[in-house]
């Protein structure tokens, strides 16, 4: 047997080394690069895939391009509409998607949502590597699922869950998570970088080779990406967060990566006891329901794909009790916050110095939008001076086109203090 000695992989960008480095030299990312097995004779193991190996060539010949013909398929509904928007009028067949999300945030309940509808016209293929098949049995009955059309598989090797799909053809493949599924052939653990991109590659290779829609949930890091070499990501047809605060009823869908449809759109669902369902209505969704108006509280609207979302941003500006004011932001981002405050104590005369700020976009929502800017900015003035705005009065600052609002009486190119609507002023 060949001696094995160290070699070392990048976990970010999937590149190999010789030598461990804290900074990965391809990507730049620190703490990234970890120990894989090498062979005595200089090249790495299989489980590492060698790109210059030679191997027989065996293709088909090129056409010109304006000699394919396009193919017509028909989508498959979720039975959401507001995620077969999301997905572009529906799942593609063949198509690839992952969806990402925190632990607990409903990534499992959401796929099963979609098996009920599904199952009702055809087979679902359900793999979990987490769970076990009476465990997502006890779930699937509090939620109400009984269709036999739905199969469970806690197979773990992406070899036999390749055949499994070419001799079931189920309509629409669920892997719950990647980061469990094992290529055989390989001696790494599940969740490395080599298992994610050889497991990832068979399940591309087997929905495009049988039309099978294949669902890989992955699950993500600390800094909120999916775990796992952004290759993953790249080979996908489409990328799918599933964001939402476990302390609040809403979840939010949102599409990062979309071949075959647009990306920025949203959908929202509601968690309950009994699955999820989907929120047709969004305009007061992230609005207070009551009607009394209050310091630092203003309405705001935000582009979400292709619709408009209203949202309420609220500040609180409050004398500092320690030596260094503080900045904070909750759904915002806080450098986005802590610049805007430097405006308003330049360019308005506020003294903010000593004020402690704490900024919040209402109903948990995450949003980094340019255009909440005049909003977070009549926020923090509206707590400072502790007036209040009507609830009819909406700040929108997304660009000259849209009609300002502007001090009355002086004007330092924000709509601060008592406002009337004017014409577009640069801001």
């Amino acid at each position: 047997m060949s001696k094995k000695q160290p070699g070392y992989i990048c976990n970010s960008c999937g590149d190999t080394f010789f030598r461990w480095a804290g900074k990965c030299p391809t990507c730049g990312e620190w703490n990234q690069v970890v120990e894989i097995p090498i062979s005595s004779g200089g090249r790495f193991d299989e489980s590492v895939p060698n790109k210059l190996k030679k191997t027989e060539k065996k293709y088909s010949n090129p056409i010109p391009i304006d000699q394919i013909k396009g193919e017509s398929f028909a989508r498959l509904s979720t039975g959401f509409t507001e995620l077969d928007l999301v997905l572009g009028g529906g799942i593609v067949p063949g198509s690839l998607i992952l969806i990402g999300g925190e632990p607990g945030v409903g990534k499992s309940t959401l796929v099963l949502e979609i098996s009920r509808h599904i199952g009702k016209s055809g087979k679902v293929l359900y793999i979990s590597g987490e769970e076990s098949a009476a465990q997502i049995g006890i779930r699937s009955k509090r939620m109400g699922i009984h269709e036999d059309s739905i199969l469970l598989s806690s197979e773990i090797y992406a070899e036999n869950i390749s055949q499994m799909i070419a001799d079931i053809r189920p309509s629409v493949v669920f892997i719950d998570s990647i980061q469990t599924i094992l290529k055989e052939s390989l001696v790494n653990q599940a969740g490395t970088v080599t298992q994610l991109r050889e497991s990832s590659q068979i399940f591309l290779e087997t929905a495009k080779r049988t039309s099978v829609p294949i669902f890989l949930i992955g699950h993500i890091t600390k800094e909120g990406q999916i775990a796992g070499p952004k290759v993953l990501e790249h080979l996908v047809d489409t990328v799918l967060y599933f964001e939402g605060d476990k302390l609040n009823y809403y979840r939010m869908v949102r599409a990062i990566k979309n071949r075959f449809g647009s990306v920025g759109d949203s959908a929202i669902f509601e968690m309950s006891t009994k699955g999820l369902t989907q929120v047709t209505d969004r305009h007061g969704l992230f609005l207070s329901n009551d009607s009394v108006e209050r310091s630092g509280s203003v309405i705001s609207s935000v582009l979400e794909g292709s619709r408009a979302l209203g949202v309420e941003v609220q500040a609180l500006v409050t004398k500092s009790s320690f030596g260094q004011a503080r900045r904070m932001a909750e759904g915002l981002d806080t450098r986005r916050v802590i610049l805007l405050s430097a405006v308003i104590e330049k360019f308005l005369s506020y003294p903010l110095g000593e004020q402690d700020i704490f900024s919040n976009l209402a109903g948990g929502l995450q949003i980094d939008e340019p255009a909440l800017d005049l909003a977070i900015v009549a926020s923090i003035v509206s707590s400072f001076l502790n007036l209040n705005f009507t609830n009819k009065l909406a700040f929108l600052g997304s660009g000259t086109d849209i009609p300002s609002f502007r001090k009355f009486g002086r004007c330092r190119g924000f709509g601060i203090g008592r406002w009337i609507q004017t014409s577009p002023a640069s801001h």
